[in-house]
């Protein structure tokens, strides 16, 4: 298992994309609006300074544990496509389709907020739940983790 941070607040994509006269979603790479480039740009700088194996071709089951100082997060699930467009920037999977599942967790720290990213082997799956790693969080999220995995192993 790769466990990696990212410290600072989670950005969203959806609040930086511009639209033209068609409608079509557009990223600008300055002014205001780039600030989500930037923002992927330094998920992938903490990443390669805390990863230093192998490109990664298989699927990961990928768990965010996102931070934040306050209650103020918007729309939960407009957060994982930054956080997955910066790890596929950073080299260490070739493809964001690769990160799948993306279980997505959210939790108040107010003197430390920051993104906490799991990534595990599809083929170990049940290796995970046997670790002692949940041991001090929550029992709700060990039982949606659980109930995620049992899913994954139902649609196969």
């Amino acid at each position: 298992m790769i466990k990696l941070t990212i410290p600072g607040r989670p950005i969203s994509k959806s609040n930086f994309k511009l639209h033209n006269v068609h409608g079509q979603a557009w990223m600008p790479s300055t002014g205001k609006h780039s600030k989500y480039l930037a923002y992927e740009n330094m998920i992938a700088g903490f990443i390669n300074q805390q990863y230093f194996g192998d490109t990664i071709e298989e699927d990961l089951i990928t768990i965010l544990k996102l931070y934040f100082p306050n209650k103020r997060m918007g729309d939960l699930h407009n957060y994982p496509k930054s956080i997955c467009d910066g790890i596929e920037k950073s080299g260490i999977i070739k493809n964001d389709k690769q990160l799948k599942p993306v279980l997505l967790f959210d939790f108040i720290d107010k003197d430390n907020p920051r993104v906490e990213i799991e990534l595990q082997s599809m083929m170990y799956p049940m290796l995970y739940l046997k670790s002692n790693l949940y041991i001090k969080e929550n029992l709700k999220l060990k039982f949606s983790l659980l109930l995620s995995i049992l899913y994954i192993f139902n649609q196969a």
